[in-house]
């Protein structure tokens, strides 16, 4: 069970008599897990903990999670300038949270803007070594600048290092990473939470997210065209980016929250993702909520997708062209048992080992060992 305890949440198993490995998740500055923890209790978003990993606990791993700072203060302002100056990379903590990190086996952060900050501290004396999951940080585009080399460099001294996309791993042995310290484990989604039993409704495309490889503008310009064949499509687009949705072609929601979200994939009657070309799968989510809600996904094929989405199967691969995927949303959208079938085999799928619960088992798997 977990238990807020002076502003950190405890998550402990029942058999204290025996020796078992003692995690300590420490999430980045824009977490909060007893506010999510409370979230989820009143059913606003997945998961007990961000991104499933209250689930490692079904391993007989014991947590204990980062105590959240103060958002204000001198403290907080070194943060927040740090942040800047860094380019985004969490500031170091030398002694916050000393006796949970201390009794703790294995660090573990999601990614890489804490993991920087993780790994350095644990070359201290008496510190628990890191893991860290590898995000963005292996894009080309993040190779250039001095800072995000020092951090790679940096990252490539922790204990292990895992990535949701296999091509991630190539980048990951050129930093110098040995092949016993770099793990693929799939991405996974809460499966009850994006449970959705709604009818969907003809014609409706959805697409989403937020982070900077969505090409929202590209969706937009395929529906444009494939309206013209097919007037009764409507797009909904949910992001903050300021794109342009024509009113005849659909509406774009700035906000959703998880609950919103959830409804909105439940009339979708395809779920369309456009990126440009990454290597960190940018856009995974949004896939397997789809999949998780048993709707049919059109994604634009980058290194790795097939890993999740099986072309023919549960979507399309398609090339990043207006073209290509209104050619294959319209395919869908003029069968719709074709793509209700897909749908179900897409949620089958996830359900065989892309949920939190595989995605923890994975890494208990990798964290066990180390942390005892």
């Amino acid at each position: 069970m977990a238990a807020v305890e002076e502003g950190r949440v405890a998550l402990t198993g029942d058999e204290r008599g025996l020796r078992r490995p003692r995690l300590y998740l420490h999430y980045g500055h824009t977490l909060d897990p007893p506010g999510w923890e409370r979230r989820h209790e009143a059913g606003l978003v997945p998961d007990r903990l961000p991104y499933g990993l209250d689930r490692l606990a079904d391993s007989g791993i014991d947590l204990a999670v980062r105590r959240v700072p103060p958002r204000e203060g001198a403290r907080s302002a070194m943060s927040r300038l740090f942040r800047g100056a860094s380019g985004g990379f969490e500031a170091p903590e030398l002694l916050h949270d000393r006796d949970a990190r201390r009794s703790s086996g294995l660090v573990v952060c999601w990614d890489e803007r804490a993991g920087v900050a993780a790994t350095l501290r644990s070359s201290l004396p008496g510190e628990p070594p890191t893991a860290s999951g590898i995000i963005w940080l292996t894009d080309p585009e993040a190779h250039g600048g001095v800072r995000n080399r020092a951090a790679a460099r940096l990252l490539a001294r922790a204990e292990c290092l895992w990535v949701n996309a296999m091509p991630q791993l190539d980048v990951l042995a050129r930093w110098g990473v040995p092949s016993a310290r770099r793990h693929f484990v799939p991405m996974g989604v809460d499966a009850d939470f994006w449970r959705n039993d709604a009818e969907p409704t003809p014609g409706l495309v959805v697409g989403g997210g937020n982070d900077r490889h969505r090409n929202h503008p590209l969706l937009v310009a395929a529906m444009s065209q494939l309206r013209e064949r097919v007037p009764s499509l409507r797009l909904e687009l949910a992001t903050h980016h300021p794109v342009d949705v024509p009113s005849y072609l659909g509406v774009r929601h700035a906000e959703l929250d998880h609950r919103a979200m959830r409804k909105l994939y439940g009339r979708a009657e395809v779920v369309v993702l456009a990126v440009r070309r990454n290597l960190h799968l940018s856009g995974l989510t949004t896939i397997l909520e789809a999949m998780a809600s048993g709707r049919p996904v059109v994604a634009t094929e980058t290194p790795g997708m097939s890993d999740y989405v099986r072309h023919g199967e549960t979507g399309f691969l398609v090339r990043d062209e207006p073209d290509a995927i209104a050619a294959a949303v319209e395919e869908l959208l003029r069968e719709p048992e074709r793509a209700r079938e897909l749908g179900r085999r897409g949620r089958a799928v996830f359900e065989r080992g892309l949920t939190t619960a595989h995605l923890a088992a994975g890494l208990a798997a990798i964290f066990g060992p180390l942390a005892r």
